[in-house]
């Protein structure tokens, strides 16, 4: 990768709280992930341009510690649950709206993510639940960024919805 022009896309899941990700299993040494480590191993790396997806309740409270101008974050807000963190499921609820079904219609980042907000929305109101209310961050620098890859994208041949997985 390269760290200077490349972006990463940094897709993280699993429950959380406030500030914290739980991604405690000891077989791994992994401990639970608060933001300012996040912060901390992203910086290390280097990488400087960054598109970071937390799916997980609470995942808000990472976008004050994270953001700065070269960096796309999405998360839930900070002081809502998220939805659909199961074993048994292959997506959050916020998971199959952004990857499976958004990014499926839409090569711009920002529009799927809206997208996905509604179709979130629609989800949990039918559901009955409090809404998670997503959250999107955009650095200036990123937005620039952002247009260049969508024009390469799209270039490239669609995956269909009809094609997603079910």
């Amino acid at each position: 990768m390269n760290v200077d022009d490349d972006i990463l896309l940094l897709y993280l899941t699993s429950h959380g709280s406030n500030h914290l990700l739980s991604v405690y299993f000891p077989e791994l040494a992994l401990d639970n992930l608060p933001d300012r480590e996040l912060k901390k191993l992203l910086n290390r790396a280097g990488i400087k341009w960054r598109i970071i997806v937390i799916s997980a309740c609470y995942s808000g409270g990472f976008i004050d510690t994270l953001k700065d101008d070269y960096s796309l974050i999405i998360a839930a807000a900070k002081d809502k649950a998220s939805f659909g963190c199961s074993n048994e499921n292959d997506f959050t609820y916020f998971g199959d709206a952004f990857i499976n079904k958004a990014l499926r219609q839409d090569r711009s980042f920002v529009s799927a993510f809206y997208r996905a907000r509604d179709l979130i929305a629609e989800r949990e109101k039918a559901e009955n639940l409090v809404p998670s209310e997503p959250q999107i961050y955009i650095g200036e620098s990123m937005k620039a960024k952002l247009a260049a890859l969508e024009q390469r994208l799209a270039k490239l041949p669609s995956v269909a919805a009809a094609d997603a997985p079910k």
